[in-house]
């Protein structure tokens, strides 16, 4: 099993205290924010803003709650599917970007272990 690194190795023990003091404030401060108040928003606050093509309208709670198919049905699983037949049609995005840096060609190292 590995050993772990000392966090404060190096640092002289005023550093590390002080780096303790800092930690345990930063702690502090976020379980004070929260075990604070918690912030409600007002229903005409939200914005209501589903992709309007996955979205199938109104649904009441308890129909959420049934183990039954909600009304209408639909199958969202193939919308927005584009489906390619030969990927050689393809344009290749590639193909017109320039070659940036002082080397413009392909480089073979030597190796001398071979």
């Amino acid at each position: 099993m590995e050993e772990e690194e000392d966090p404060l190795a190096g640092l002289s023990q005023t550093d590390a205290e002080q780096l303790a003091a800092a930690r345990l404030d930063a702690v502090e401060s976020a379980g004070a924010l929260l075990d604070g108040p918690t912030v409600g928003m007002k229903a005409e606050e939200a914005e209501d803003t589903p992709t309007p093509e996955y979205d199938v309208g109104k649904v009441e709670a308890d129909a959420l709650l049934d183990d039954g198919p909600l009304e209408p049905s639909i199958d969202h699983s193939e919308l927005n599917v584009v489906v390619h037949e030969d990927v050689a049609d393809l344009a290749d995005p590639l193909a017109s970007a320039p070659v940036v840096g002082d080397v413009p060609e392909e480089i073979e190292f030597e190796n001398d272990d071979a």
